[in-house]
């Protein structure tokens, strides 16, 4: 009884002792705890700097090209042009006999009519040309080759029947019913309205 009675004494001694110690231990816990936090979001803010910085952004007029076709249509002529070529270094060692059957093939091609453009409805350009290659489906080649046969406007583009879009599709030797599901028209109608703001 004698020992439970000193414990009991000395109990407020043990117990001031034990919460000293243990709000020391919290504040060092706490204070470890916040330190390692602020260290980490400064490492993190440092390092998504550097990935921004590392991160190439495209420009802002830059079009992402995804569609097979469009990269393919840039392609094509440069590919008939090496084919043509070929074919010529080919033929210099051709005999008489094909000498004569190219002059037939030849004057059959010339003889041939190519269909033509209704300008009366479609409009001419008046010296106005438009950026043809914000319409979707519309690359660099295929603008140089719809201004070859007149065309370099939305506004002219925006007035296209479906039997000027099967004259176009010919004359530029494009995909067939490509102009038409890219929807040319209404997209040059569009910003043939935004342009005019």
């Amino acid at each position: 009884m004698n020992n439970f009675t000193e414990f009991i004494a000395v109990l407020p001694d043990y117990l001031g002792i034990f919460l000293l110690m243990f709000s020391t231990f919290l504040i060092g816990y706490f204070s470890a705890s916040y330190f390692k936090k602020t260290k980490e979001r400064k490492i993190i803010k440092r390092l998504k700097e550097e990935v921004n910085k590392l991160q190439v952004r495209p420009r802002k007029n830059e079009r992402a090209i995804n569609d097979i076709e469009t990269i393919f249509t840039e392609i094509k002529p440069k590919i008939v042009e090496v084919v043509k070529q070929t074919q010529e270094n080919i033929n210099e060692e051709t005999t008489k006999e094909t000498i004569a059957e190219k002059r037939v093939n030849n004057f059959i091609e010339y003889t041939k009519e190519k269909p033509k453009l209704n300008f009366e409805i479609i409009g001419l350009a008046n010296g106005k040309k438009d950026d043809l290659t914000r319409i979707e489906g519309i690359g660099p080649y295929v603008q140089q080759r719809l201004n070859e046969i007149g065309l370099f406007n939305f506004e002219q583009i925006s007035n296209l029947r479906s039997t000027d879009i099967v004259v176009i599709t010919e004359l530029i030797d494009f995909f067939p019913e490509r102009i038409e599901r890219d929807n040319w028209v209404e997209q040059a109608k569009k910003l043939k309205f935004q342009h005019s703001r």
